[in-house]
């Protein structure tokens, strides 16, 4: 796109940086108003960029696509906040070239000279608001909380990149757990792994706010703390059919353990199974027959977990 003055409206528009770059060679003022105006745009979306890095990262919805339309988004917003940005660096960078015949004197600069030689300060510049940025908005996450960043002992909120990860994090709960029932832990962790998608697919409500919801336990009218209403994937005489529920939420991922042992306990359904809790196998059986899932295959899934999955290598048994 070409404004009303030839130059270009996106600096990725060749036919614009084209005739921006002839005006340039004449060296016109209003040529050097228009690069410092595309160098400050260059600014700001390094400054958007700086910002993005440091929020959460993709969730399901995102792939290729929607980064490249943000990154156009971005793009086209760090042009028309140039436009009007009282940031100053395009008057800096205007006054360097020398914008009118004072600052020319004062800098004994022409656009050919700022060309060879200015380019390497640019560069600094660029640096140093890129580092600004970066430091203020790591002031405001600070300011709005760390006990996201935290981890699962604080309630952390973020998915896990692995399941090596989720592993490590959840352990500590899962041995709690585990001693408690009388379960191995890694059984604990591989139901968990299942349900949760190794902690990628947690529950969240429309809000954003996130559920910790770790073994999709639902909200029945005997729970009394906050629910999340979210579609599911439930077994009808075995048959997938996608529907709605409430499920149970929590502070923490800590909370999320310790109600999987009330949940059990306070439920005479699931005792057959707690009776066979040192035998892996049958007592992941025994949920799966007492009705904890709808999925025919629920406990041969949570077992090819906790047999094959190399996460769980090294850890001790409970």
């Amino acid at each position: 796109m070409i404004n009303q003055s030839g130059m270009a409206d996106v600096y990725t528009d060749f036919q614009g940086l084209a005739k921006l770059k002839g005006a340039a060679k004449q060296n016109s003022k209003e040529a050097i108003k228009e690069t410092a105006r595309q160098f400050e745009s260059v600014f700001i979306q390094m400054a958007l960029k700086s910002m993005r890095s440091t929020t959460g990262k993709a969730g399901l919805m995102e792939n290729n696509q929607t980064k490249l339309y943000r990154d156009m988004y971005d793009q086209q917003l760090a042009l028309e906040l140039g436009k009007t940005s009282k940031l100053g660096f395009g008057k800096m960078l205007e006054r360097q070239l020398g914008g009118s015949p004072d600052d020319q004197k004062l800098t004994g600069k022409t656009l050919a000279d700022y060309r060879r030689e200015a380019l390497p300060a640019v560069d600094r510049e660029r640096a140093s608001v890129a580092r600004d940025v970066a430091g203020m908005v790591e002031r405001m996450a600070a300011g709005a909380g760390t006990k996201v960043m935290a981890g699962a002992k604080a309630g952390r909120s973020g998915a896990f990149s692995s399941p090596q990860e989720f592993v490590d994090e959840l352990w500590p709960h899962a041995q709690q757990v585990g001693e408690e029932l009388g379960v191995d832990p890694k059984m604990i962790l591989a139901q968990a792994a299942l349900e949760s998608g190794w902690g990628k697919a947690v529950m969240r409500a429309a809000d954003g706010s996130h559920s910790h919801n770790l073994f999709g336990i639902k909200a029945d009218r005997n729970w009394e703390g906050r629910s999340i209403a979210t579609s599911t994937l439930e077994y009808e005489n075995g048959a997938p059919v996608r529907t709605r529920a409430a499920f149970r939420a929590y502070d923490s991922y800590a909370d999320s353990f310790r109600d999987y042992v009330q949940f059990l306990k306070a439920n005479p359904r699931y005792t057959q199974a707690l009776r066979n809790a040192e035998n892996p196998e049958r007592y992941i059986a025994g949920l799966q027959k007492a009705g904890y899932a709808t999925d025919p295959h629920y406990a041969r899934k949570v077992m090819s977990i906790y047999r094959g999955n190399a996460a769980f290598e090294g850890l001790d048994q409970a």
